[in-house]
């Protein structure tokens, strides 16, 4: 049993540890507004074809309203392409506005869920090309407070999916990046 909750104990004992060392007095929920920057993979995942995962950058602005509920907007760009058999996919620009719910674990980290309008622009080179699709969007990550007004941030988000010349298509970003209260 104590062998089965250590690989998930041990993450959390970090956290606090590194917490602990940085002499927080405060929370990371003080309701100062944020920006961030991540850098992640989108997996391109389209009937008929191997998966495909170019990268992207994603500038994040967000308002903490309570120590559970907030806003964020993002708005990125691809920064490089990837193949696979010939078929190449690259982003255009990714953006969205969205509700989070977050959910205090430690003084320092949070677990989060993020839902709201997302738009994900794809160049391809096959099937219709450029496509554009918006519609709901959802996410999951967490937030890890450092010291003073420095933070990380993890997260996996859906993107709306479509149709490529008949065939359905789905995107998921996995980022990391860091964030700065004001």
């Amino acid at each position: 049993m104590i062998k089965r909750c250590l690989p998930l104990a041990a993450p959390l004992l970090v956290l606090s540890g590194t917490a602990g060392a940085a002499g927080f007095g405060t929370s990371q929920y003080d309701f100062a507004p944020y920006v961030g920057a991540n850098i992640g993979i989108l997996r391109y995942d389209e009937s008929g074809l191997t998966t495909v995962s170019p990268s992207l950058i994603i500038a994040r602005v967000g308002m903490p309203l309570s120590d559970y509920f907030g806003i964020e907007g993002r708005i990125g760009t691809g920064l490089s392409s990837d193949n696979s058999a010939g078929a190449a996919v690259s982003v255009g620009t990714v953006g969205g506005a969205y509700l989070k719910g977050s959910y205090p674990i430690l003084p320092t980290f949070s677990v989060y869920g993020v839902a709201g309008l997302g738009t994900l622009s794809l160049s391809r080179n096959f099937g219709d090309g450029h496509t554009t699709t918006t519609g709901l969007s959802f996410g999951v990550g967490g937030d890890v407070a450092l010291r003073g007004a420095l933070g990380l941030n993890f997260e996996w988000t859906h993107f709306p999916g479509g149709t490529d010349a008949g065939y359905s298509y789905n995107s998921d970003v996995f980022s990391a990046g860091v964030s700065w209260r004001f």
